[in-house]
């Protein structure tokens, strides 16, 4: 019994490998969606009725957040939150297209934003949804960089960092309030009944917002990502257990 304790050995370390990689949890959100409005800088790149499509990836797992990520409430009026989850490189990240233009957005930084039980207006949507509270989710992508007002003591009141030279594009997710998900957890699943649309944001070196776009999502799609490295992993240790059966037999 003791010369198979070693491969045992080697079978359970690979067999942590691949329940550590398996934590590693992407998940990808398709959609598709037709732009409803256009202003500012945007006027001319994208057109009303104009197709954008394309992939956000983030994390179900909120113990792979980065270190931008803030699981605890953000109470910035206008951008409260349950818990923030920060996620940075491959494979997360955001890929559109506008169809009709054939003009592009990428980005590695991807972000989910929770809020469980939001109460919002009408206004705050543009009318997309009514008042009342409900379950939210951003998913973010952003090319922006921080910006620190000169007249602001950023370290003091951090609310008064802005977002500059950049895009920032957000897929929010609304469901009635209770109906998806509690606590601020991040989602697993999509809810049965949502209203989802994609705003895209442009910002000049300034941090003032010069452009926006509307985007009413008409579907969307949530789905685990393969990752090759679990796979490839889980595939070794069935083969170091086949391995230690033949070596029983002789």
């Amino acid at each position: 019994m003791n010369i198979l304790c070693p491969y045992f050995n080697k079978a359970l370390v690979i067999s942590t490998l691949v329940s550590a990689a398996a934590n590693a949890a992407p998940i990808q959100f398709d959609i598709s969606s037709t732009v409803t409005d256009a202003e500012g800088s945007y006027i001319g790149g994208v057109l009303v009725g104009d197709t954008i499509t394309g992939t956000l990836i983030v994390d179900d797992d909120a113990a792979n957040g980065g270190p931008g990520s803030d699981p605890g409430p953000g109470t910035n009026p206008g951008h409260e939150y349950t818990s923030f989850w920060e996620f940075n490189g491959p494979p997360y990240g955001v890929s559109l297209l506008d169809v009709q233009q054939g003009a592009g957005f990428s980005s590695e930084t991807q972000a989910i934003v929770v809020n469980d039980g939001l109460t919002i207006t009408a206004e705050d949507t543009g009318g997309i949804i009514p008042d009342g509270t409900y379950d939210w989710i951003e998913i973010l992508g952003a090319t922006t960089s921080d910006y620190c007002p000169s007249t602001a003591d950023c370290g003091a009141n951090p609310n008064e960092i802005l977002v500059a030279d950049g895009e920032e594009w957000t897929l929010a997710i609304f469901a009635s309030d209770d109906s998806w998900f509690t606590g601020g957890s991040i989602p697993q699943s999509l809810p049965t009944g949502y209203t989802a649309f994609l705003i895209g944001l442009e910002f000049d070196d300034e941090g003032n917002e010069t452009g926006i776009i509307l985007s009413p999502v008409e579907t969307l799609t949530m789905t685990a990502v393969p990752i090759p490295t679990a796979a490839w992993l889980f595939g070794s240790a069935l083969a170091s257990l086949g391995w230690i059966r033949r070596k029983q037999t002789a």
